[in-house]
């Protein structure tokens, strides 16, 4: 789920955005800021450097290592990615009705340790598997 981190002021911005945080399909941390989605560029001991996902933007941000707003350096031209933003939280949210994957594998193990069992008494056939 997106976390929201309160922005320092900046002095080349009359307002500062406020940036959130969530996670890629790959499990990477992306920057969310004025509903643009930034990547990860490169990490310094006290900066992290961020760019937009689309190709070809010139939109930066750097932020300090805890995740607070230290300048913006282009503003955007492209249009918001307000959709794909929502879309990426949703994915985030736990859903209701789905079992944990550990509670899957219990299930399944379940499954294969009674085989034998099943077998003997006649509710499975080998036939059915070949």
């Amino acid at each position: 789920m997106a976390t929201a981190v309160p922005s320092s002021e900046d002095e080349t911005q009359s307002k500062s955005p406020t940036i959130s945080f969530i996670s890629s399909q790959k499990g990477k941390q992306l920057l969310i800021a004025n509903e643009y989605i930034f990547k990860l560029n490169k990490t310094t001991t006290t900066t992290k450097y961020w760019k937009r996902v689309v190709n070809n933007c010139s939109a930066k941000i750097h932020t300090d290592v805890n995740g607070h707003l230290v300048k913006i350096n282009d503003e955007d031209s492209h249009p918001s990615e307000k959709e794909t933003i929502e879309v990426r939280e949703f994915r985030e949210k736990p859903s209701l009705g789905a079992r944990p994957k550990q509670a899957k594998t219990i299930a399944i193990q379940r499954r294969i340790d009674n085989l034998d069992q099943r077998y003997y008494d006649g509710v499975i056939s080998a036939m059915e598997y070949t």
